[in-house]
């Protein structure tokens, strides 16, 4: 099949002529058909027109979804214009930098959390990114009063010129990736690798396409933009949903006789935990399409018997291939479509491959690779190297995949995502899927950490459906189906996992979240044996001590002790340490002072070589009865190599919780 190269403004004219009266777009009670949505575009443009915007021109596009939104992104595109989509959900010193990262040069800002808070702050956040205040407008005012006004005769004809200009392959669309890493890419859409993986997806699913969709997707993202033109060009009712909120998305969806919709994985999951899903929207919902894949095969299962005859069809895609790479249908039984995510686009070549061997046959784990007319243009402002597409024109997408022999690709995980332990290269996808199989597990999501032995630990994070977790039977289960390895070494639960403005999962969040509860966990036991935190060996001369004292008392102030009990630890050791110095050692002697915390209580520890002694004899000296005098618990004993050790114990105040303490620490 050959896909011509197509621009944003022919969707638009094509609409128009063919459903002029037919309603395109439905938000927030307001509705336009599609005559009306090509007139406003076209109002839109020629505005942008007269003061000065020109083809090449970057526009930020910053807001909530609503047919203003729509409208600016037809006016900035039709006219050659470069719509840059920021996520409204940023805030102010992110979306500056972005702006600044790419040049823009004029602004259309909607709602947003920012302007909510403070309806001035967006456009200040957008000067400060260079953008002029000239420059810059509200999206409401491409809705107004005179958006659908018919365009006189020279308007035009500047309208015609300006699309005239306008080649399918150029530049037109800037989406910043939401990956792990903390500075996102500016990906390059054009027209036509937006539109041609329109045409590919809908050449797979058109067939089954109902006539009214709810767009459950944020349009700043590639995946909800490409649903939005795919749809528009079908012309189908499209009900766009400002924000993602499980209550109003099922009334909306009721109340709209709505028969498709596409979202991720995780606004299906809240909608169908509704006590009113199966009852409101059963059979009502013929086609929903999830990005990502679903949680697990059998919640997929479980969705699709509630959906009473729909069907759910899973997807793979990324920004960098407008960016739908394979779809499933429904003629795919539903075994097939819980464990995968579709075949390939139309025209496009999707193919595995290996660093060292090359393309890897069927059946074979690696990185799955794409070429064909869906392609982004490029990283903005990022050199040749840095670039994901290379010299034979593969995008190579940084996932693991598989074809299972009927074609149908099975995502493996990400490969900046594997888990090396002592060496081992551990896949999370693997143990995701034998956890998702346990019953008191709802979601699952495994996340390495940076361990001292073996360069990286297995860590978990998990909802489960309700209850506690048994976590010797649950451990046990595990290690009947994984290597014991790959067996976490933590689990973390969570009521629901962090989720971003796409509604997907904010693995950054979660990872950062996972890392200070495992901090915790780890500082719980090693408090529970005893903390070390500080190690002295002090030679046999008297100078140590005044030094050593001062240190002592200046930690058991810090770790909250007061002013006249710092004061008494710091006597117990100047006498401890002028006892055993004086007393117990030859010229070339050592003494070692530990200072470890413990739950309830700080203990200094004093290991020497010299003879023991008892402070609570009869002959002891003045120093013994004045450590005992000022010490809450004293013990003395023999280590492992037979030395002699003393434990001074001082309990903390009430109010001091050690842990609490030192948590505090690590987040300073």
């Amino acid at each position: 099949m050959q896909i011509e190269p197509k621009l944003f403004s022919q969707t638009l004219i094509q609409g128009a002529m063919k459903y002029p009266d037919k309603p395109a777009l439905t938000c927030r009670g307001n509705t336009v058909t599609y005559g009306q949505l090509k007139l406003a575009a076209d109002n839109c443009s020629l505005k942008l027109l007269k003061c000065g915007f020109k083809k090449g021109d970057k526009a930020v596009l910053w807001g909530f979804n609503g047919i203003e939104w729509m409208v600016a992104f037809f006016g900035i595109t039709q006219i050659g214009g470069v719509a840059s989509l920021m996520n409204y959900g940023l805030k102010s010193p992110d979306v500056s930098a972005l702006s600044k990262m790419v040049h823009a040069s004029w602004g259309v800002i909607g709602g947003n959390t920012i302007s909510i808070v403070d309806p001035n702050a967006a456009a200040k956040t957008l000067m400060e990114g260079g953008v002029p205040a000239d420059h810059i407008f509200p999206a409401t005012a491409f809705v107004g009063m005179d958006a659908f006004a018919p365009i006189p005769e020279e308007g035009r004809k500047a309208l015609t010129d300006a699309y005239a200009a306008v080649d399918p392959k150029d530049s037109q669309v800037i989406i910043y990736t939401t990956g792990t890493t903390s500075i996102p890419k500016a990906v390059l859409q054009s027209s036509y690798s937006v539109l041609s993986n329109c045409e590919g997806a809908m050449t797979m699913l058109e067939k089954n396409i109902g006539p009214t969709l709810c767009l459950a997707l944020p349009t700043f993202h590639s995946y909800g933009l490409m649903v939005v033109n795919a749809y528009l060009g079908l012309g189908r009712h499209i009900i766009l949903t400002p924000l993602l909120k499980p209550d109003t998305l099922l009334t909306l969806i009721y109340d709209n006789k709505v028969t498709d919709m596409c979202s991720v994985g995780a606004i299906y999951g809240m909608l169908t935990s509704m006590p009113e899903f199966e009852q409101k929207l059963s059979g009502q919902l013929q086609l929903c399409i999830v990005g990502g894949g679903f949680t697990t095969p059998v919640e997929m299962m479980r969705f699709e018997k509630l959906l009473g005859g729909g069907k759910l069809l899973c997807g793979y895609g990324q920004t960098e291939c407008s960016p739908v790479i394979t779809v499933e249908t429904p003629d795919d039984p539903l075994e097939k479509r819980a464990v995968s995510v579709g075949r390939s686009l139309p025209n496009h070549e999707v193919r595995i491959w290996n660093a060292d061997t090359g393309f890897a046959p069927q059946g074979e784990v690696g990185e799955i690779v794409v070429k064909g007319p869906s392609l982004m243009n490029g990283y903005y402002g990022l050199p040749q190297d840095k670039q994901a597409i290379d010299q034979d024109g593969w995008l190579h997408t940084g996932d693991l995949g598989r074809f299972d022999e009927d074609g149908m690709l099975q995502f493996s995980g990400r490969i900046k995502d594997i888990i090396i332990r002592s060496g081992e290269n551990i896949s999370p996808v693997e143990i995701e899927r034998v956890l998702l199989e346990q019953p008191e597990v709802r979601e699952a999501k495994v996340l390495g950490a940076a361990h001292p032995i073996w360069g990286e630990s297995v860590e978990c994070c998990l909802v489960l459906r309700s209850g506690s977790l048994d976590e010797e039977s649950f451990r046990a289960r595990l290690k009947q189906k994984l290597a014991s390895f790959k067996v976490p070494s933590h689990f973390f639960l969570y009521d629901a996992f962090p989720l971003n403005e796409n509604g997907k999962l904010n693995q950054r969040a979660l990872h950062a979240d996972m890392v200070r509860k495992l901090y915790e966990a780890n500082l719980t036991a090693a408090v529970n044996e005893g903390l070390r935190i500080l190690d002295l060996r002090l030679k046999n001369r008297n100078y140590t001590i005044v030094p050593s004292c001062s240190m002592i008392q200046q930690l058991a102030d810090q770790i909250g002790f007061d002013e006249e009990k710092a004061g008494q630890i710091r006597l117990s050791v100047e006498e401890m340490l002028t006892d055993r110095i004086n007393n117990a050692f030859e010229e070339n002697g050592e003494i070692r002072m530990e200072v470890l915390l413990m739950p309830q209580w700080m203990r200094l520890r004093f290991t020497d070589t010299g003879r023991k002694y008892s402070l609570e004899a009869e002959d002891a000296s003045i120093s013994a009865r004045i450590i005992l005098a000022n010490v809450d618990a004293y013990a003395s004993g023999e280590n492992e190599k037979g030395e002699t050790q003393y434990s001074l114990d001082y309990q903390y105040n009430d109010d001091f919780n050690v842990k609490d303490y030192l948590m505090r620490y690590k987040e300073k």
